[in-house]
């Protein structure tokens, strides 16, 4: 097999998804997520976007490789422009929920009979 041939075709998986995430993310942007416009974006303007963009890769000839590159770099750019500019980390710096809860948890309170059948339990292992 050619190695060439295997190495464009995980490119250009790499560079569709890349397309799929910058088209997916304008859909949501200029249309919203819910609405019948936004629907309908999602399902024919994505994909649109997608065989556009890949066929205008194939087609470039020599260059496909730097045309490909496009949508990676635009997707690096909005990376590093949240990440330095607009100061928000990307990692979850916030705990788990259920680290959270562990953090906050209280003694469980009982109600009275709840708290003699609780102790009940207790001296019963005991005896």
């Amino acid at each position: 097999m050619n190695f060439e041939f295997f190495f464009f075709l995980v490119y250009m998986s790499i560079v569709s998804f890349a397309v799929a995430f910058l088209a997916y993310g304008m859909v949501v942007r200029f249309m919203g997520k819910e609405g019948f416009a936004s629907r309908l974006g999602q399902i024919i303007l994505v994909p649109a976007c997608i065989i556009f963009y890949d066929f205008i890769t194939i087609a470039s000839g020599d260059y496909r490789y730097f045309v490909g590159a496009a949508p990676l770099a635009v997707i690096a750019f909005i990376l590093i422009y949240y990440r330095f500019f607009k100061g928000e980390s990307f990692l979850d710096e916030k705990p788990a929920p259920s680290e959270a809860a562990q953090l906050t948890r209280e003694e469980k309170k009982f109600s009275k009979k709840s708290q003699r059948i609780h102790d009940a339990r207790k001296n019963r292992g005991r005896e």
